[in-house]
């Protein structure tokens, strides 16, 4: 064993690939920039009702769908619309296969009913999962783990009485770290070195190096005659070093400023490479260096406001620098971009360079305003904004309007510009605040009549009003608290780090939990009232934290996840995508496909959830995202029941990153279906009320005479114009924005 053994030990960070299946997988590169690994099939249909499918008799209409496999999942897109470009990949080279007591034969499972309890994994990779069976009594089955790799492990039904043929997928991620060592240390041949890097190889291509490092520590101590394995030991060092440093920067892109000096600072530069040291002392100098810029550019323009020539109000410019000093950070800096330029430029009237720091502060990097006059007015108009969308009184908005009118620059152009730089002019009420989880507030707003609406927020780490954040506003399944849609998202609270530790968390997101249903509801109801309560409370949420309004993602599982689906397809200007996880098409989903062209979806499911599968109740739907005009991701997890795949949320937040995932202008073009009172709202067209013939109530539905969506079409023309084409109202209201080039 011993020369057989050096050799692998110096090969350990080689990529072992099989001949036969060396580039098995592929990339499929996304137009949207998203990136897919696994093996690809082009099918025809996603629908699985033979009868739907061919309507009834009639002939099978084909789609060019392509099926990407990656062993734990299957994603479906649409070929021609969404797919840029392919390349052949090399398969993970680890797997790793245990015996386990699988049966001959057994019953099939071809559905699953609720999952009651799973069991953690024992040392041998077995447990026992709990469904409710065919008959609602919980039915218990014995599970193995029979393959696994750094992507995902395949596990199996066990013989037993009676035996199930069940092959189930899980996120090798989803395995707790500790379980995983238990079956490695059990199920490995711990006196076989060739084993024990085995296990070394598959953390390295897992990525957890922490992991790895300890596997091959372990080996070295018990293998002391394998010195040349410590050179191995120190390159993972620096792999675990980089994966840090990255990290880092990570916080840093996401606003984390402190924490991702604090990672910096406490970096192991002895262990790691000189240049990963440098890159780190970098890194640190960056974020602090721009600050002190920063402070610089501030101080030079006091000196300049008080060497201006008679005539000019310097005390709101006094206050707006102090204003300017106390918020100075590195979101703020950009705005600064225009006079770091040009502010110490002598050639420049010493007015025109005052006027671009004002300019930048409150419309923006690259707003060229030079007109101190109008920089100086904007100060008060700012203030006049601010009270305008915080007051509740419809004669002091009013009062507010009129004295904006006599303000010169108080021009619908600049208003919009200033908009997404001014703080929240709201605040989050003190009362609602979590004493203990920093950050969670349970806020209640009243709503029309007698009602009331509540929702639960949590702003990310070093939340600063004056940074706009990306924001999930996620639906909770029927019968689990709103909150727990925080603990999905951004992590349940750790005491010991005083912080949430979730994905949601990590890239700086806001989330926000609406409380949607009402006590003992057993369904989704498709009513106005719950769209009520989710719109609402995003509304009054945006009044009080700094949310972009671009990047707001709809999301919701189980029965949650029904109402996302519905809500989008109702409501598509606000949300830049919606996720559903396990939830299935209303009545009313079903006739809304064509407002669906402008929501970007990702549908995540189990193969297995429910009777029949998913694909044969709902394939039909499904097929109809497949075209080339919808942004649509079916994600189906393989052997999984309705759960809520919380292995899938680093592909969703790779997808919500995207820089192409972002809600664009207000379209030129509008064209939508409604059929529901409520769903009356379409981008700048709004239909105070429908005709009586196209609204049908959500408990009456099966009693509708008629089941038809009513067009809605209105378009932004030359000469500036504005054409309405067809709506279901005697009325319509347009609301106008500088963004949609109409003076």
């Amino acid at each position: 064993m011993g020369s057989f053994a050096r050799v692998t030990a110096s090969a350990i960070f080689a990529v072992w690939v099989g001949i036969a299946a060396a580039f098995a997988e592929q990339e499929v590169r996304l137009r949207s920039g998203l990136i897919l690994r696994g093996s690809v099939l082009e099918i025809a249909s996603l629908n699985q009702n033979a009868y739907s499918a061919a309507g009834g008799g009639g002939e099978i209409k084909l789609r060019p769908i392509w099926m990407i496999d990656d062993g734990l999942r299957r994603t479906y897109v649409h070929k021609l619309g969404m797919v840029a470009e392919v390349n052949p990949v090399e398969d993970l080279s680890q797997k790793m296969e245990f015996w386990q007591p699988a049966p001959l034969g057994g019953r099939g499972v071809a559905g699953l009913g609720a999952i009651l309890e799973v069991s953690p994994f024992n040392n041998y990779g077995r447990r026992v999962i709990t469904v409710r069976g065919p008959d609602s009594t919980p039915l218990s089955i014995i599970q193995g783990i029979t393959e696994i790799n750094a992507r995902y492990a395949k596990v199996e039904g066990l013989k037993s009485t009676p035996s199930y043929v069940w092959d189930m997928r899980v996120a090798t991620s989803s395995i707790p770290p500790e379980e995983l060592r238990e079956i490695f240390r059990r199920r490995v041949d711990q006196e076989d070195l060739d084993q024990r890097l085995e296990v070394v190889r598959f953390y390295i291509e897992a990525e957890q190096f922490a992991e790895a490092r300890d596997e091959l520590q372990r080996a070295i101590d018990d293998f002391p005659d394998q010195q040349s394995m410590i050179t191995q030991l120190r390159a993972l060092v620096q792999r675990q070093g980089t994966q840090l440093l990255a990290e880092a920067r990570f916080r840093r892109d996401a606003g984390q400023y402190a924490l991702a000096t604090a990672i910096l600072e406490n970096f192991p530069l002895t262990e790691v490479a000189r240049v990963t040291a440098l890159e780190v002392q970098d890194s640190i100098a960056s974020i602090q260096g721009k600050v002190g810029e920063g402070q610089r550019l501030l101080d030079q323009l006091s000196k300049q406001i008080e060497t201006l020539p008679e005539g000019y109000e310097r005390e709101p410019l006094r206050e707006l620098v102090r204003e300017m000093s106390a918020a100075l950070s590195l979101d703020t800096l950009a705005r600064l971009s225009d006079y770091s330029r040009l502010g110490g430029v002598d050639t420049i009237p010493l007015d025109n360079r005052v006027a671009l720091a004002i300019g930048g502060w409150l419309l923006g990097a690259g707003s060229g305003l030079q007109n101190l006059q109008v920089a100086t007015a904007l100060i008060e108009i700012r203030g006049l904004v601010g009270r305008y969308l915080a007051s509740e009184e419809e004669a002091e908005r009013q009062s507010i309007l009129d004295e904006l009118r006599a303000i010169e620059g108080a021009e619908p152009n600049y208003v919009a510009m200033m908009l997404p730089l001014m703080e929240p002019p709201k605040a989050l009420p003190d009362e609602a605040a979590d004493p203990e989880v920093p950050g969670l507030y349970r806020v209640t707003q009243a709503l029309t009549g007698a009602t009331h609406g509540e929702y639960a927020v949590q702003l990310p780490p070093e939340y600063n009003p004056l940074r706009s954040y990306p924001c999930i506003v996620s639906l909770h399944p029927l019968g689990g608290p709103a909150e727990g849609q925080l603990d999905y998202w951004a992590g349940r609270f750790d005491r010991s780090s005083g912080s949430r530790l979730g994905q949601a968390t990590r890239h700086g997101f806001v989330v926000i939990a609406p409380v949607w249903s009402r006590m003992g509801q057993r369904r989704y109801e498709s009513t106005p009232r719950e769209h009520a309560q989710v719109l609402s409370a995003l509304r009054d949420a945006m009044r009080r934290v700094s949310i972009d309004s671009d990047r707001v993602f709809l999301a919701g599982m189980g029965e949650g996840g029904s109402a996302a689906w519905d809500i989008a397809l109702s409501h598509p200007d606000p949300w830049a995508g919606m996720i559903s996880i396990g939830g299935e098409p209303s009545n009313y989903v079903r006739h809304y496909h064509p407002n669906g062209t402008a929501v970007p979806m990702y549908l995540v499911f189990g193969e297995l959830a429910g009777a029949p599968a998913p694909l044969m109740r709902y394939g039909d739907v499904l097929d109809g995202y497949m075209k080339p005009s919808y942004h649509t991701l079916v994600v189906m997890y393989r052997g999984r029941g309705s759960e809520p795949f919380y292995e899938e949320i680093h592909h969703i937040f790779d997808w919500m990153r995207l820089a192409t995932l972002r809600r664009g202008e207000p379209p030129r073009q509008i064209e939508t279906v409604t059929m529901r009172q409520g769903d009356q709202f379409f981008w700048w067209l709004e239909l105070p009320e429908l005709l009586p013939n196209v609204a049908i109530d959500p408990f009456l539905w099966d009693q509708a005479a008629r089941l038809r969506a009513a067009k809605v079409s209105a378009s932004i023309g030359e000469g500036n114009t504005i054409r309405i084409g067809q709506g279901p109202s005697d009325r319509f209201i347009v609301h106008l924005s500088p963004e949609m080039g109409i003076d």
